[in-house]
């Protein structure tokens, strides 16, 4: 594979970022290398080089930009290993122009240009680069599938759905079949397909964020006391398994992923791995949602104020930018004036105003001008948006799993013949 701008560019990075000499603050890094690919005890020969700090970390940040998408979601040490790696694996290129005497300077300025296209050959075709996808499964409890979802990016399968294509085992947690330890039931998988664990966690986020989007909102928060339980296992050449806590909240009522819900997996898929700028910042908004979803009422208001901005905000949007915004998606007809009193709610919590939506006094000022819970209100503004800028009114809520009680109710006069709550989604000027 040859090599592009972007690699050679990191390796001009990374050689400026290493001295053979400790300098003024050098990392001491020693090692024993020999040909790349080469079995561990054939690397013979050992050296010792040093890695500057304020160097290093520009290279580090240089990868993380223009490197592929999974960098973003690893911290910046774990990149810094990444690249220390790669250059002890690799010293073979430098060995002959580092050897004897040691040089001052960086081997930026030491290394011949024929070295480092080596470096660039090398590091395109590196892990950093092209990276070796795993498959990590996370067991659900409070959803079910009906029919199983496949795509490139993910998928999602009922809990006899790992097929041998998948994973031969069935509804068991972890899904290896000769495992001694505890065990769970799970109820369906999401399987997602990532180079690290860490951007894996952070898909899983992002599907679990569009899936909370499906239940009816009376639904969306209504928990019971059952028992969950959460995980990860991680195939690759080895697998890993990890337990923790449910990757949803004990819904009520499960939610069923059925072929209804395919069109907006599939709009998912799709954006999940792809790179521009307003697409990643769809995907922020899907990682806030979901973050609220499990949360108390008062402490849910603020991450769905972040979704909000991640839809609509730029660094240092004004209130009217995103009131404008709203409202060219939710509709003209909703007040401007009662947008602004949500926005300077959304104000008094996100910037030092009140610990919680409850302490603020343009709380109870909104409850007192429109009769509705700013924190319900908020919700539905924010999952209307999603819904529409995500997936352009292509995922649908999801029916009401207690139509035939509420109607039998009705028809007995147990229950009044309209149970909607007024809300700003249908607030007239």
């Amino acid at each position: 594979m040859a090599h592009q701008p972007v690699h050679y560019e990191t390796v001009e990075r990374l050689l400026d970022a290493i001295t053979l000499t400790i300098g003024e603050d050098g990392m001491m890094s020693s090692f024993f290398f020999g040909k790349p690919g080469s079995r561990i005890h054939d690397r013979r020969m050992g050296t010792e080089i040093y890695y500057h700090q304020r160097e290093m970390t520009l290279a580090v940040l240089y990868v993380r930009k223009h490197g592929p998408l999974y960098l973003r979601y690893l911290p910046i040490r774990k990149i810094w290993n990444m690249l220390q790696d790669f250059i002890s694996e690799n010293y073979w290129y430098l060995a002959d122009e580092c050897f004897g005497p040691r040089f001052k300077g960086t081997l930026a300025k030491n290394v011949s240009h024929a070295t480092k296209e080596r470096l660039s050959d090398a590091i395109a075709t590196d892990s950093i680069f092209v990276p070796v996808t795993e498959l990590s499964l996370f067991p659900l409890v409070s959803v079910k599938v009906t029919a199983s979802f496949d795509s490139d990016a993910f998928f999602l399968a009922g809990d006899d759905g790992l097929t041998p294509a998948r994973l031969p085992t069935g509804a068991q947690f972890p899904p290896i079949a000769e495992w001694d330890g505890k065990k769970h039931v799970t109820s369906a998988w999401l399987g997602v397909h990532s180079p690290a664990p860490a951007a894996a966690e952070r898909q899983k986020a992002i599907i679990l964020g569009a899936i909370a989007l499906t239940p009816l909102p009376g639904y969306r928060y209504i928990f019971s006391g059952r028992t969950m339980f959460g995980g990860r296992c991680t195939i690759g050449s080895t697998a890993t398994t990890s337990f923790g806590d449910s990757h949803t909240p004990p819904m009520m009522h499960d939610i069923i992923i059925t072929e209804r819900d395919h069109e907006w997996l599939g709009i998912l898929a799709d954006k999940l791995n792809r790179n521009e700028k307003a697409l990643r910042r769809q995907m922020r908004a899907l990682h806030y949602f979901y973050r609220a979803w499990p949360l108390d009422p008062s402490e849910r208001f603020a991450p769905l104020c972040m979704s909000l901005d991640a839809i609509f905000g730029e660094a240092g949007s004004a209130a009217q930018a995103i009131i404008d915004s709203v409202r060219s998606v939710v509709g003209s007809h909703v007040e401007d004036a009662r947008l602004r009193k949500l926005m300077d709610l959304r104000a008094a919590v996100l910037h030092g105003g009140a610990p919680e939506v409850y302490d603020s006094s343009k709380y109870d000022e909104y409850y007192e001008a429109y009769g509705t819970d700013p924190i319900r209100e908020m919700e539905l503004v924010v999952a209307h948006c999603l819904r529409a800028r995500v997936f352009d009114f292509k995922l649908i809520e999801h029916d009401d799993p207690n139509a035939d009680v509420i109607r039998q109710a009705q028809s007995v006069g147990r229950f009044p013949p309209n149970l909607r709550l007024a809300s700003i989604l249908d607030a007239t000027a």
